[in-house]
């Protein structure tokens, strides 16, 4: 494909996205206050140096680099008149499914901002949606209400196809693969169909039988629920087994999960469970620090370290004596942590931990420390993230838009020192 004809595509595959579905203007509305040409272009300039200074090798995730160099180039050129920040958005937010990592994206806001909004009256999709082989069904009516349509398979949106649709939105869904993409958009199908199309006071929804016409939903969308600690962290018992879900690697009060977690083993000791199951499978990750102290120091009776390589840009904030900013620093990581089984409510039963297609980030170092040092098997179905992940994710707002964008500092190679740029698998059986 030539030079003229990789422009011309790209800048059709932007134009079809504002054709179809057509927004209602309101400028008071999220991301619809407009922006000068000039300040958009500062804009996209500003992200790309940040992007440059902050990760350690876009071809790591990158599969054409000219491409990704092309189609910037192209999206800033095409940039000619005032803009919102939400077309804005749109437009650059092409980039996530190139950029293919569910730790780098062109963002919005925060899930905390968003539900502000929701809070102060805006309305959104009026459905939750799960997504197969990029078909779009209803699970249920926003903030997770039982609907009559549930399961059905939605056909178009708007008077748009919903082939179309779903080909739009997940070029603007950050995510290591195709199939992990799909994970994350129907988590938050709400916002990134709003920021795509724009907002409607109305949907028109086809299904296979019904045509329906909908107002937009008020309600809370499950994504934006703020969660409590017994749904992030809890267990179940039955008889001799027992299944500890761990739905993030991340809470406010860390003490409070370890005391929570301390107890838990305790427990498991107390009542004599001989089988335990420890549920990752809804896990998108947090902090190694939480399944180090919190589980694995009760599980584990062999040393074990939970990368082998490293390769990370150093930033000022995170600078060592004698580092420079900005360079690359790469090595193996030679620390092992030792195992704890004097500990008094140490596990001694067997062990398996689930995963799923949405286990991220953390959750999937977890994983590959588990495999890789036979802990635990692993069970459930495959990640569709990357066996290998970066991390320690940094933020930029951007000065004219406030689009606030995301990008790791390191990436880091499994405890076995394979490269493994597919998913983790589950043990077989």
């Amino acid at each position: 494909m030539n030079y003229l004809k990789q422009v011309l595509n790209i800048a059709l595959l932007v134009l079809v996205s504002f054709v179809g579905i057509k927004p209602v203007q309101a400028t008071n509305l999220p991301f619809e206050q407009r922006i000068t040409p000039q300040q958009a272009k500062q804009d996209v300039a500003q992200w790309s140096q940040w992007l440059h200074s902050t990760h350690p090798n876009l071809k790591h995730s990158v599969a054409d680099i000219d491409a990704f160099y092309l189609q910037l180039n192209t999206i800033t050129a095409g940039i000619t008149d005032d803009i919102s920040v939400r077309e804005l958005w749109a437009r650059i937010a092409v980039l996530n499914s190139t950029l293919a990592d569910g730790h780098l994206k062109v963002g919005h806001a925060s899930t905390s901002q968003w539900r502000k909004w929701v809070s102060g009256g805006m309305g959104l999709f009026p459905f939750e949606v799960a997504i197969v082989n990029q078909q779009l069904y209803i699970k249920s009516n926003t903030g997770g209400t039982k609907s009559d349509y549930a399961e059905q398979q939605i056909k178009a949106i708007n008077g748009m196809p919903y082939e179309q649709v779903m080909a739009q939105l997940l070029r603007r869904t950050h995510g290591d693969t195709d199939e992990f993409r799909q994970e994350v958009l129907a988590r938050q199908f709400h916002r990134l169909f709003y920021l795509t199309f724009g907002y409607s006071e109305q949907f028109s929804i086809t299904l296979a039988d019904e045509d329906l016409t909908l107002t937009a939903s008020k309600s809370m969308p499950q994504s934006m629920v703020e969660r409590s600690f017994a749904d992030t962290f809890h267990v179940e018992y039955a008889g001799e087994s027992a299944t500890l879900t761990v739905n993030s690697f991340s809470w406010p009060d860390f003490k409070q999960y370890l005391t929570f977690m301390d107890a838990t083993f305790t427990q498991l000791k107390e009542k004599n469970i001989k089988h335990l199951v420890i549920d990752i499978s809804n896990n998108g990750g947090g902090d190694d620090d939480f399944w180090m102290a919190g589980i694995m120091r009760y599980i584990t009776d062999v040393p074990y370290r939970h990368f082998s390589h490293y390769r990370s840009k150093v930033l000022l904030k995170y600078r060592d004596p004698g580092q420079i900013v900005g360079e690359i620093e790469s090595g193996e990581n030679t620390r092992f942590i030792q195992p704890e089984p004097e500990l008094a409510n140490f596990f001694t039963g067997d062990v398996a931990v689930k995963i799923g297609a949405y286990t991220y980030s953390s959750a999937i170092v977890f994983a590959n420390t588990l495999q890789d040092f036979s802990i635990a098997p692993l069970v459930g179905e495959n990640t569709t993230g990357r066996s290998t992940q970066t991390g320690g994710i940094q933020f930029l707002n951007l000065t004219h838009s406030n689009l606030q964008m995301v990008s790791p500092r390191f990436i880091l190679t499994r405890p076995n020192g394979e490269l493994q740029m597919t998913g983790v698998k589950v043990a077989s059986l």
